[in-house]
């Protein structure tokens, strides 16, 4: 998305804004389900994934499926703060941190469920890769744009 104008940017936060909230509320919904209605839905991708990946196993998948989920998080966060020339990119960090805390904290009162620090640490790398990824192709973009203007201005 090309950047026109402050309105434009206005509405595009807003946009990754609502995106990453409702991420953010499904990937918390997913929480509040209890420990055999949440085993039975990773069972079921369990059979799929493993046509594809016979060594998957449902650990593995649970763990993919944090990395996953936060990796998007991450990416829609990521675009929400950083559609304007102002960036904060620690208050992108915090967003991160403070999502994982809280998911592994709302399943401490989930039936069958127990919050783990390995899971909030393997929640916010999935965030972080994906907001580090994002902040290189908008570097590279950026230079990429900067040389365009350069060749344009010659």
């Amino acid at each position: 998305m090309k950047q026109v104008s402050n309105g434009g940017a206005s509405v595009r936060r807003r946009v990754f804004t609502v995106l990453a909230v409702v991420w953010l509320l499904v990937i918390w919904g997913q929480s509040l389900l209890p420990a055999a209605q949440s085993k039975g839905e990773s069972g079921a991708l369990l059979l799929f994934v493993q046509n594809l990946l016979p060594w998957m196993t449902e650990h593995l998948l649970r763990k993919a499926a944090h990395f996953t989920e936060y990796a998007v998080l991450g990416a829609l966060c990521f675009c929400a703060f950083r559609v304007s020339r102002r960036f904060h990119f620690p208050a992108v960090l915090l967003c991160g941190l403070t999502a994982a805390l809280t998911d592994e904290t709302i399943q401490l009162f989930v039936p069958g469920r127990s919050g783990q620090i390995s899971d909030v640490w393997l929640d916010f790398a999935g965030y972080l890769c994906a907001a580090l990824v994002c902040l290189a192709i908008f570097r590279v973009k950026r230079k990429q744009s900067r040389r365009d203007q350069k060749a344009a201005d010659q």
